[in-house]
């Protein structure tokens, strides 16, 4: 199926031979995508041959890493919490042996 959206900068897709790319820059005036291979090579795209691509737009690693992030933000913030002083199964500071 052509591909009927704009490019996304930072978005990442799969062309019809399976081979995953994201899109590092859109140039609006000039009608260029920039676009970058998993194994690291870039291309650029024309963008009237954009809409004739079979493309699918996958979710980004960059998403998951910021769910990871919200989630390890949350468990670290119940780490940080410091029992009372006055609890009593915290150690005491003061040498009392002496």
């Amino acid at each position: 199926m052509p591909m009927y959206e704009e490019p996304v900068v930072g978005a990442f897709y799969e062309d019809e031979d399976g081979r995953s790319f994201e899109v590092i820059a859109f140039d609006e005036n000039d009608g260029s995508i920039e676009i970058q291979y998993s194994d690291s090579t870039t291309d650029e795209i024309d963008l009237d041959d954009w809409y004739g691509l079979d493309l699918e737009r996958l979710e980004s690693d960059e998403e998951d890493e910021d769910d990871l992030e919200e989630t390890d933000a949350i468990k670290s913030t119940d780490d940080d919490i410091e029992p009372d002083e006055d609890d009593d199964d915290s150690p005491d500071d003061d040498d009392d042996d002496e």
